[in-house]
């Protein structure tokens, strides 16, 4: 029987690997869904070393790594100080029926906490020392391309006890995507290529777009993020997508593509951004 299991599994790995590559799927649901079961190993009296799960907002890095936003009071913190070994669960959420006959994988590795200058202070040397440190602006713009997800966010961030924290590595991938199409994937087939025509272009893009679009980008803060700024300036350009800064009132945003693009694409994710968040905007009927 066990030879009849490993044989099947052998199989499934191989039709899972013939249709697509792997980890682009993973990459690319971690974009089509906002929300997870993240489960850490349990620090509570009793049941310890069990793992608890619960659901988690989370958004993407720029290095296609996942993160969260949690209060220092969560369960999740406190089991992430003794244990940041954890699992990131995603699934289908538009799969009907038998919902294992769609995709779903499952993230394992380690998170960190992420500290920036503005509240460092509240940790310790030795704590500080297995975090991940960023800038303040860096930091801003976590918090922008997590509230493209959750908006409303930084008032989690700057107002209460809320951390970052970050999937640092990826270990392994448990990849389903329907039946016969199973298997792992190693976590460095999970690094992201950086892509160098899409940086060639990207400087005079952001300046065209600056000097000739600025209207453009007003109409897809007012229909895909809800507010109206009196100025817009393009600051960067990434193949996940966007990020704005916006004047009166001041702010950073990030819009994505929902997929990664080449710079082939970028013309024409960018014209879909600004026409689904025109159609977003609601017609005055005066």
């Amino acid at each position: 029987m066990s030879d009849e299991n490993d044989e099947s599994n052998r199989e499934a790995e191989k039709n899972a690997r013939s249709h697509s590559e792997p980890a682009q799927d993973v990459h690319q649901w971690l974009e089509d869904v906002h929300f997870a079961t993240l489960s850490t190993i349990s620090q509570v009296d009793g049941i310890e070393g069990f793992p608890i799960g619960s659901v988690a907002p989370f958004a993407v890095d720029s290095d296609g790594k996942p993160y969260i936003l949690i209060a220092e009071i969560a369960a999740h913190t406190k089991n992430l100080l003794t244990s940041n070994k954890m699992n990131l669960f995603i699934r289908n959420p538009e799969s009907q029926g038998d919902p294992q006959t769609s995709w779903r994988a499952s993230l394992i590795g380690n998170m960190k906490r992420i500290t920036s200058p503005r509240n460092k202070d509240k940790f310790s040397e030795e704590h500080l020392q297995d975090c991940i440190q960023v800038t303040a602006e860096e930091e801003d713009i976590l918090l922008a391309r997590y509230s493209e997800r959750v908006p409303h966010a930084d008032r989690y961030l700057k107002v209460h006890n809320f951390s970052f924290w970050k999937m640092e590595s990826i270990l392994k991938v448990r990849y389903i995507a329907g039946f016969g199409r199973i298997c792992w994937i190693e976590g460095d087939e999970m690094e992201i290529e950086k892509d160098s025509e899409l940086d060639e272009i990207k400087q005079s893009s952001i300046e065209h777009m600056n000097e000739d679009h600025e209207d453009s980008m007003i109409t897809l803060c007012e229909g895909a993020h809800s507010f109206v700024p009196e100025r817009v300036e393009l600051l960067d350009i990434e193949p996940r997508g966007i990020l704005m800064q916006t004047y009166e009132p001041d702010r950073l945003v990030y819009s994505s593509f929902g997929k990664a693009i080449t710079a082939s694409d970028l013309r024409v994710e960018i014209v879909k951004l600004i026409k689904k968040a025109r159609a977003n905007i609601p017609k005055d009927e005066s």
